[in-house]
């Protein structure tokens, strides 16, 4: 019959094996900072047929990121908040340690132009949302 080694025998091997299995790595990558981007409305604008432009505005300081318009649409062609319009950017990598101006401006034909801006500030939470509920 074979005799097995008693335990304490190979218990100093424990420490060993839990060190090598916990290697901490202090390089890691944090995740890419990005902001969503959220517009939609809840009132009825079903009879408004002017023409409106939005466009999505990334700033840090004087420093334009991302400005993107979407597409022209009617005031009656703004989603409800079950098609609400959602997109996602990613902050340029070295702007990742920046506040941020974000949101969005608009344009509607004969009435002029607003906004809705909102900060992003730096060491904040990795995505950051802004939505704009049109009214």
């Amino acid at each position: 019959m074979k005799r097995h080694q008693p335990v304490r025998q190979w218990i100093w091997l424990l420490p060993v094996l839990l060190m090598a299995a916990c290697d901490k790595n202090p390089d890691v990558a944090k995740p890419p900072r990005a902001i969503n981007y959220v517009l939609y409305t809840e009132k009825d604008f079903s009879d408004v047929h002017d023409t409106i432009r939005f466009e999505l505005l990334m700033k840090s300081g004087s420093t334009v990121l991302f400005d993107s318009p979407l597409a022209a649409m009617t005031v009656a062609q703004v989603p409800d908040s079950n098609h609400r319009i959602s997109v996602q950017k990613f902050v340029p990598a070295a702007h990742a340690n920046d506040d941020l101006v974000v949101g969005f401006l608009y344009w509607i034909d004969n009435v002029g132009m607003s906004w809705h801006l909102d900060s992003s500030k730096a060491g904040g939470p990795a995505v950051k949302t802004v939505t704009y509920k049109f009214e």
